[in-house]
């Protein structure tokens, strides 16, 4: 399959015989490029096409989703790590915009409608959770707690949001990351970018089978809206793993800065930072062998063509899943 391939672009002389220009190779018909410079990537990805699509609401039935019961405890706690996992993409991009990430037009034209798209994905999976419970079971909770009125009720998830370690971590996220992407970027140059594609090649494919593995386990409201989520992940893995596989396969220090990237965390980590429920969503996740298989195709993608020790064993998955 044709990925893609690294295309120059530049200032056009006229006429293109004019001394000094390059007639062959990436750089044929183009005045002050020279293999000093790295071409700009181009792949199959219709860029702007996905960009002209539609980015609608998933909607969710409430009435029927309450209808349906409530979910397992597992597989509540499951599609929790999922939907922050979706709603990390902000913090994910400015990680990668600060870097000379953020020079690639297209990258950062895909980027303006995908941000869109994670935002949806994360709100459909959370009115899904909104809706765990029937209606008349939530107002008497409601009753009974003064508490839950004012919309500070002791729920399980409101307790983790008010936890010391969630301060630090919106610390990380708020404050030392934005300082370090750049610091990072230096270090690596343009590489990086290559890093960030196979990041979130691992990340999208990743999140895609995971939610196909959840769906197995669901019916309903909350099966159908799954479901939904993970077909609309298709455009975001096609494009970010067809840049990774280019920008990887093209040179050996773009290869090396992207297994560095993916050394610093898991790119199930959303914005760098692990959820404190991953290990028992894995469980879940991973309790049939072909889902455990489909999460190892999700990284095998990338990994296998990274420089040095096989990743695949290890990236993006924690122990849990190690031999998957």
């Amino acid at each position: 399959m044709v990925i893609g391939s690294a295309v120059g672009t530049g200032r056009r002389a006229a006429p293109e015989t004019a001394p000094g220009i390059p007639q062959a190779g990436p750089f044929a018909g183009h005045l002050h490029l020279d293999e000093t410079i790295s071409p700009v990537v181009r792949t199959d990805f219709d860029v702007a096409a996905y960009a002209k699509r539609s980015t609608d609401r998933i909607v969710v039935d409430s009435s029927q989703r309450a209808a349906d019961g409530p979910l397992p405890a597992e597989l509540r706690a499951t599609l929790g790590v999922l939907h922050r996992l979706e709603a990390s993409a902000l913090a994910e991009s400015r990680a990668m915009l600060a870097t000379s990430t953020g020079n690639e037009a297209r990258i950062t034209a895909f980027f303006a409608t995908w941000l869109v798209e994670r935002f949806w994905q994360s709100r459909a999976l959370r009115d899904v959770l909104a809706g765990d419970r029937p209606a008349d079971v939530a107002e008497s909770a409601a009753t009974a707690d003064p508490a839950a009125t004012s919309g500070t009720a002791d729920t399980a998830e409101q307790r983790s949001a008010l936890h010391p370690l969630h301060a630090l971590r919106r610390v990380h996220v708020d404050r030392v990351q934005p300082l370090l992407s750049p610091l990072w970027g230096i270090v690596t140059g343009e590489g990086v970018t290559a890093g960030h594609m196979a990041r979130m090649a691992i990340q999208e494919a990743s999140l895609q089978a995971a939610l196909v593995a959840v769906s197995r386990q669901l019916d309903g409201e909350a099966k159908r809206v799954v479901d939904l989520v993970a077909r609309r992940h298709d455009a975001a893995v096609g494009f970010f793993t067809a840049e990774a596989i280019t920008r990887i396969t093209r040179s050996r220090g773009e290869a090396v800065s992207a297994r560095a990237v993916l050394a610093l965390s898991s790119p199930l980590h959303g914005g760098g930072l692990a959820d404190a429920q991953l290990l028992t969503a894995l469980r879940v996740i991973g309790a049939d062998a072909r889902d455990r298989a489909s999460l190892r195709r999700a990284r095998f993608e990338i990994t296998r063509l990274l420089p040095g020790p096989d990743l695949s064993g290890r990236l993006p998955f924690p122990r849990p899943l190690k031999g998957a």
